[in-house]
């Protein structure tokens, strides 16, 4: 049914949210004196940092992003794939099925961590928020990887764990599945397929 893939990165391969929430959380203390509660950290996921950072009430973008980085290369130390990622990754690989990513990590974000590192080079196309002027949930981000992917919008899937990728999926016109496994909210995402583990992705494919 489905010749392409492209898949999120954090929630969705890499279980990275204590590092972003530990990086965010010491900048945060340092700038403002406070941690931060769980509704107001949702602000940063799913977005690009600079504009997380916006969201936060930053105002030196360029220097709380390098801060911001200091600390986020220290969690990323910590940071493992989600269970039976990897082992989808290397069987969709065997099937010559063109896996793309779409992150809105920046490339630094995305060289810095060393678990991804170790899978990216099975991806025919790698989209972060450094490559578009437009991103998630603009279909921009995805409508480029599928563009170095020359993948067919209705033999495409994007897996994801955020309201954001599904609006991005649904705007570039193909399908989404949501990664269950990496979502504190699923109830409240569409979805076109609900997979509660990596594995149950070949079953749709």
């Amino acid at each position: 049914m489905y010749k392409y893939v492209v898949f999120d990165v954090d929630g969705t391969m890499i279980d990275t949210e204590e590092a972003v929430v530990y990086a965010y959380q010491k900048i945060i203390f340092e700038k403002f004196g406070r941690n931060l509660t769980d509704d107001e950290l949702l602000k940063g996921y799913g977005v690009p940092t600079p504009q997380a950072l916006s969201n936060y009430g930053f105002t030196d973008i360029e220097a709380a992003i390098k801060d911001y980085y200091k600390y986020l290369v220290e969690g990323f130390s910590h940071c493992s794939a989600f269970d039976g990622i990897a082992e989808v990754i290397k069987e969709l690989k065997a099937r010559n099925i063109p896996m793309g990513i779409v992150t809105s990590r920046c490339k630094y974000e995305i060289d810095a961590d060393m678990c991804l590192q170790g899978l990216i080079h099975n991806f025919v196309s790698v989209v972060s928020s450094d490559d578009t002027a437009k991103h998630k949930p603009n279909p921009d981000p995805l409508l480029k990887a599928m563009d170095d992917m020359k993948a067919v919008p209705s033999e495409t899937i994007y897996i994801g764990d955020t309201v954001f990728d599904s609006k991005c999926a649904r705007s570039a016109g193909i399908k989404f599945a949501l990664a269950v496994w990496g979502t504190n909210n699923a109830g409240s995402i569409y979805a076109d397929y609900y997979l509660n583990k990596p594995s149950e992705l070949l079953n749709i494919l």
